[in-house]
């Protein structure tokens, strides 16, 4: 969908969420609700804000940067302003998070509801939305993995504080058993040359994707982003020491089709470049 007042955009699409960064222009908007929920960070600074209406709720102050609001499925709304303003939205499917709130802690779909809010702030939040900003601007070698771990950190922070009722989160098990967590590393290695997705590792382990992000990390120690990262670049190293492809060649069998960039991450992770350490 293309908004005639939004001049810029870059958008990061995940499994039921869209993150959507962009400047808009002034305008009037009303509408009648829609069947996702959408959450509004404001990143600049200068807003005039004329109305926000969300439901019931309503304000005629300006929008200060850092501020967001929340209107949740079906909720009219009505926004008008009188400035340029950068904002980071995201559209959220109602049922990625009714199926969260069901795997922390059995909550039942009808029981999922999102506060409408305006004008609030908190530092979660913010310190997530900079992690969003960052990979709409580098995508980085985490990739797919790393942005959907971000998008369930996200999702569950919304559980926890700006649902109506709050998911109670029962104990679990310290780490992955053996038999659960040997066919996921597995797995792994052997698709490290395309991009990797909770769901289907979450799949392997016959768990949920939120008790499995949390068992593996406190079975390997690092998050399944972090590992998969690790074990790329630790594959990488390999395939330079056989000396039998061309650093483009080793980008791309370890899921990195961007030279650049791989070179970038190889340097991060082994503080010198692939090409220097065939020099070696």
């Amino acid at each position: 969908m293309k908004e005639p007042w939004i001049s810029e955009r870059r958008t990061l699409q995940l499994p039921g969420l869209t993150v959507d960064r962009h400047i808009s222009k002034p305008n009037e908007l009303e509408f009648s609700g829609c069947n996702h929920h959408l959450f509004c960070l404001l990143l600049s600074q200068g807003n005039r804000q004329k109305i926000t209406r969300i439901g019931a709720k309503k304000s005629e102050k300006p929008q200060l940067k850092g501020e967001f609001w929340i209107c949740s499925a079906q909720t009219s709304g009505v926004w008008a302003w009188d400035s340029t303003d950068e904002s980071l939205m995201f559209v959220l499917d109602p049922c990625l998070l009714s199926q969260t709130a069901a795997e922390m802690s059995g909550l039942d779909v009808n029981q999922v509801e999102l506060v409408n809010t305006i004008g609030a702030r908190d530092p979660q939040i913010d310190a997530i939305s900079h992690l969003f900003q960052a990979e709409l601007d580098t995508e980085s070698m985490g990739g797919q993995l790393y942005a959907e771990s971000l998008a369930q950190v996200f999702i569950i922070h919304l559980l926890r504080q700006y649902c109506v009722l709050h998911p109670k989160i029962p104990s679990h098990p310290q780490e992955l058993p053996s038999a659960r967590l040997q066919p996921v590393l597995d797995y792994i290695h052997s698709y490290l040359d395309r991009p990797l997705h909770l769901a289907e590792l979450a799949e392997v382990s016959g768990i949920s994707q939120y008790y499995f992000c949390r068992l593996f990390k406190q079975s390997i120690g690092m998050a399944p982003y972090q590992y998969v990262l690790q074990q790329r670049m630790e594959k990488a190293k390999e395939l330079l020491q056989q000396r039998k492809h061309t650093i483009a060649e080793i980008a791309v069998l370890v899921g990195c089709t961007d030279q650049s960039r791989f070179t970038k991450y190889f340097k991060n992770y082994f503080g010198i470049t692939p090409s220097s350490f065939l020099k070696q």
